[in-house]
């Protein structure tokens, strides 16, 4: 008998697994069935692809104009194309500068800015059109460190998260919770539907929550940054209707919000839907197919640019790096924690036997400070604006269970030293004064650096000189507040070796503000 009991305990626990997918897949099958995705008493697959066109707010992740505030802002119109069986996605948005003040990194922006970005398979690039054309005349640009992000955002559309969650649903976990309604209509169950991706998004966990009616109304999903560390990607869709120009019976929300890092990062009003266009094709163009499969190692190239000083160039963002008796100050710690480590390296190889005592960070925008945990984990002190140090105590508090980073590994504790309206770092033989650049609508909290000595400014984002030889285009409002941040402190710059462009003279600087 006692036999008995336990073969029928180890039949109902083998059972569990099966009865929660079985659960999970009538779940999403219901969730289909609400949106329009399948149709007829077999329950066919009736959607194959799908373009949605809309206008609304896409706002610049990581560039707020205050530490912890929101991103800010870009009016746009958006148009995307998804093909479910290939999979690809075409993604173009057109931005324009918002209503009211404009501050933040981007803004404001000269002209209108075209936006194409296309994934199909394991293949991800860029479309350039000149004269904002469609298709014809473009060129495209592999961008393969893209391809997860493109495919998550695919897959967590309404319709794309449903057809993923069918093919995991073996794996799959249903929840149920109670939700209440206005006017006492009592409670009303609401099903999340928690599975894992596959292909190349394996490892990522999806949450899809649907309302009482079946539709997808939220989907989360996790991934690491290397300032805030773990993020939660949260898409909330609302205000289902058929917003085909055809009645299709195929249910879209008109109202999209997306958020990362605890604020929007997409708000969309969807104006329009067609569903299984035939013409939905994105061809994978020759030069991508044969293309780079991986992004290319980390380049840095040194520049002597005077005694003890170096600059460190190789991609988008610089670095420069200022020898004093024992030890060095490193300016700028960019992009990622493997630039950043790949510049600590070049300068371990200029200035041998002494120690990164200091990194200096311009400002707290993403591109600038994801390599700063980097320098944590080299034994640095991490100096920046007064403004900026309580923001990253708290975001380096926070959790990073998904990415081990070298300061995490190192289980070293930042140090952080702040910058009011003037700090000098000296010993002598060197001297770098820290100002707080006032009056830029760029951001609230930027650094630059003089060398009196050398009589160089570093500056970053307010001045990027064009490339020899090219036109000078009109100053911008952050160059001129530039050129009166200089004349206000009394700096006597010859040279300027700018994060972002090539180095430059005072006068080149001077001509660029019409000075």
């Amino acid at each position: 008998m006692r036999n008995g009991i336990r073969w029928a305990a180890l039949v109902m626990m083998a059972a569990v697994p099966c009865l929660q997918a079985q659960d999970a897949l009538a779940t999403i099958k219901a969730a289909e069935y609400a949106l329009g995705m399948i149709r007829g008493p077999q329950r066919i697959d009736a959607i194959n692809t799908m373009e949605v066109w809309g206008i609304g707010m896409n706002y610049n992740f990581g560039q707020a104009y205050h530490a912890d505030g929101p991103w800010p802002a870009f009016k746009i119109e958006y148009h995307a194309s998804y093909s479910y069986r290939t999979p690809a996605m075409r993604v173009d948005i057109t931005r324009s500068n918002p209503d009211g003040e404009l501050q933040g990194g981007g803004l404001p922006l000269a002209a209108p800015q075209r936006s194409i970005q296309v994934v199909n398979g394991l293949f991800a690039w860029n479309e350039s059109v000149p004269g904002g054309g469609f298709i014809k005349g473009s060129t495209a640009t592999p961008t393969p460190g893209a391809l997860k992000d493109r495919l998550l955002q695919m897959w967590t559309t309404p319709h794309g998260v449903l057809k993923a969650a069918e093919r995991a649903a073996k794996d799959a976990r249903v929840s149920t919770a109670a939700t209440f309604t206005p006017a006492n209509s009592g409670p009303s169950v609401v099903n999340a539907v928690t599975f894992p991706l596959d292909g190349p998004l394996a490892g990522i966990d999806v949450k899809m929550t649907l309302n009482a009616k079946n539709q997808v109304e939220r989907v989360e999903t996790m991934s690491d940054n290397p300032v805030l560390g773990d993020i939660v990607t949260e898409t909330t869709y609302s205000d289902y209707k058929d917003l085909g120009e055809i009645a299709t019976d195929v249910m879209f929300p008109a109202h999209i919000v997306q958020k990362q890092g605890g604020f929007p990062v997409l708000d969309l009003t969807v104006t329009k839907v067609d569903a299984n266009n035939p013409y939905v094709v994105f061809p994978v163009p020759d030069n991508v197919e044969n293309g780079p499969k991986t992004e290319p190692p980390v380049k840095v190239e040194t520049t002597k640019v005077a005694d003890g000083v170096y600059y460190f160039t190789g991609g988008s963002h610089h670095s420069v790096a200022v020898e004093f008796n024992n030890y060095v100050a490193l300016l700028e710690c960019p992009l990622s924690e493997e630039r950043t480590l790949a510049v600590i390296a070049a300068v371990r190889a200029a200035i041998p036997k002494k120690p990164i005592r200091y990194a200096v960070v311009t400002h707290h925008h993403f591109d600038h400070s994801s390599g700063l945990r980097a320098c944590v984990a080299e034994g640095s002190t991490i100096v920046t604006q007064t403004l900026d140090k309580p923001y990253y105590e708290k975001v380096w508090a926070g959790p990073r269970t998904i990415r081990q980073d070298a300061m995490a590994k190192s289980g070293k504790k930042a140090v952080i030293e702040a910058v009011d309206e003037k700090r000098v770092i000296g010993d002598g033989k060197h001297s770098v004064e820290l100002y707080h650049l006032a009056g830029s609508n760029h951001i609230d909290s930027m650094l630059i650096a003089y060398l009196p000595k050398e009589k160089v400014l570093v500056e970053a984002d307010v001045y990027t000189p064009a490339a020899a030889g090219a036109p000078t285009p009109p100053p911008t409002k952050e160059m001129l507040n530039l050129w009166d941040n200089i004349q206000r402190l009394k700096l006597d710059v010859q040279q300027i070796t700018p994060i972002h462009g090539r180095l430059v003279t005072m006068e080149d600087f001077k001509k660029a503000v019409g000075k």
